[in-house]
């Protein structure tokens, strides 16, 4: 009878049940199993970050309108860039935009979405092979987040976070995500697993104390799409916000 607990280890079929009959050997067997799948989990998500950030930090852009500054994401090879309205008011004509490489380029404003949604349009001059970022289908919450752009200016630039879509609110298409962002994060890209594009960073919540409280908020790529139909069809709005 004594023998079966034995034979049970040894074949590795029922560690738990050695461990519970109060064997030692069972215990270090699986307690050195559980460290080791924690160790494989967390290289797994180590690895997706980093996946993530060396495939979407090419496509996104630092944006300086000589009065204020911003990012922005390429989605298209010959320079048609995504951000919010917000980073280009008062802006002029033409303002630049620094590649992830440190290239400065003219871009020109082209213009912003209507019904007050805070999304605008520019485009780099005589480009046509940029990296570029893609659109996802959709968002879930719970899905792992990950945000890029330049908060405090070009110091900070395609600064990284990662986080948690919290919130979804398709109708009015609004995204809650605890990815950190501040000032002149706006206009960057909110990305899912696959760096596809799934928001774009437009605000964060304060607290009472006036700080920022970790709650952001984008605009779900429900409205981007519509939004780059309504540019390839001349039908966005000419004046700044």
């Amino acid at each position: 009878m004594n023998r079966k607990p034995y034979l049970i280890a040894v074949t590795g079929l029922a560690v738990l049940s050695v461990q519970a009959l109060g064997s030692p050997n069972g215990l270090a067997l699986t307690s050195a199993n559980h460290y080791s799948q924690s160790i494989i989990s967390q290289n797994s998500e180590e690895q997706t970050r980093i996946k993530v950030y060396q495939k979407a930090s090419p496509a996104v852009v630092y944006i300086n309108t000589g009065k204020a500054s911003g990012s922005g994401f390429i989605v298209s090879r010959d320079g048609l860039i995504i951000t919010n309205a917000h980073v280009l008011e008062d802006a002029p004509a033409t303002v630049t935009v620094i590649l992830e490489d440190g290239k400065r380029l003219p871009a020109n404003v082209i213009g912003f979405a209507k019904n007050g949604l805070d999304l605008a349009a520019i485009k780099i001059r005589n480009q046509k092979n940029l990296p570029t970022l893609s659109l996802a289908k959709s968002a879930q919450v719970g899905q792992s987040v990950y945000a890029i752009g330049s908060p405090f200016g070009y110091d900070n630039q395609n600064n990284f976070t990662a986080g948690v879509l919290s919130n979804l609110d398709e109708q009015d298409g609004i995204i809650k995500h605890d990815a950190r962002i501040n000032p002149g994060n706006s206009g960057g890209p909110l990305l899912n697993s696959q760096a596809q594009v799934i928001g774009v960073n437009t605000a964060i919540r304060l607290d009472r104390n006036g700080s920022n409280s970790g709650i952001s908020i984008a605009i779900l790529v429900n409205k981007i799409q519509p939004f780059l139909t309504a540019i390839r069809q001349g039908n966005i709005s000419r004046l700044r916000r």
